[in-house]
């Protein structure tokens, strides 16, 4: 069910890859996974007024973090000097309130993008350094580079994406956009690199640790554990199998300890 869930993932990311280039559609991932599930919408409506060509063409961090600011329909950062030469698309944007601990906020959340930004375009844009950083992942905790690079979470003075936010972003997000990615490669070469990315992928997956638990994994696992047994869950992949078995309950109306038809 976990892997059946990845693929799912992917093939959404694969859609938005046809719809909007590769760039573009990880950047409407990631911001997605920043606002978790009250401001997902929110956050790609602010991906798709600051897409990633403009991101990608503020020339200071400061710039980027004013333009999405004004974007997010925000009022101005703290210390920010002057304002962005870029223009933003679309309408304003509703974010759906309480956002918890300050660190959740859209501000952190935007003050941690726009550091990350100048780095993914230093290394030839989103899509490339997520390729990158999973094809030199040496293991699960290597992927972290992609949105907790060293030399951020080194400086005291640059605000950073926190461990199990940043591991939730690599489980749903930059694993099945770069397994998106490999599909539809065409020349012998270039098929065997993106089989061996693929099967990297697959493998980064199957063992990266659990995520941190959240209501839906524990309202899961009392759910499916009154009529069965539930396995010890030790891995993300195991874990994302739990989600999708309950949702797919949910989805068909059934509680717990209700009849199941024949088939269900």
């Amino acid at each position: 069910a976990g892997l059946e869930r990845f693929h799912s993932q992917a093939s959404g990311i694969a859609l938005d890859i046809v719809t909007h280039g590769t760039d573009q559609a990880i950047w409407l991932g990631v911001l997605g996974a920043l606002g978790y599930p009250r401001n997902k919408r929110a956050f790609r409506a602010l991906a798709a007024g600051v897409d990633w060509n403009t991101a990608a063409a503020c020339e200071e961090r400061e710039e980027l973090e004013v333009l999405l600011f004004r974007a997010a329909g925000f009022s101005r950062p703290a210390n920010s000097e002057k304002p962005s030469r870029l223009t933003v698309k679309g309408t304003s944007i509703d974010w759906v309130r309480p956002w918890g601990r300050p660190a959740n906020s859209p501000h952190a959340r935007i003050r941690a993008l726009s550091a990350l930004v100048p780095i993914w375009v230093r290394s030839g844009g989103i899509s490339n350094f997520a390729v990158q950083v999973v094809g030199g992942a040496v293991n699960s905790k290597s992927l972290l580079a992609m949105f907790r690079p060293v030399e951020l979470v080194e400086r005291e003075d640059c605000v950073v994406l926190g461990v199990a936010r940043a591991s939730e972003i690599v489980v749903n997000i930059l694993l099945p956009a770069v397994f998106a990615t490999t599909t539809g490669s065409t020349g012998s070469t270039q098929d065997f690199r993106m089989t061996a990315l693929r099967n990297r992928v697959l493998n980064l997956y199957a063992t990266h640790p659990k995520l941190a638990e959240n209501s839906v994994t524990k309202e899961a696992r009392i759910a499916l554990g009154v009529d069965y047994a539930l396995p010890e869950i030790t891995t993300a992949q195991d874990q994302q199998g739990l989600i999708a078995l309950y949702r797919e309950m949910v989805r068909h109306g059934i509680k717990a300890r209700q009849p199941r038809l024949p088939g269900v």
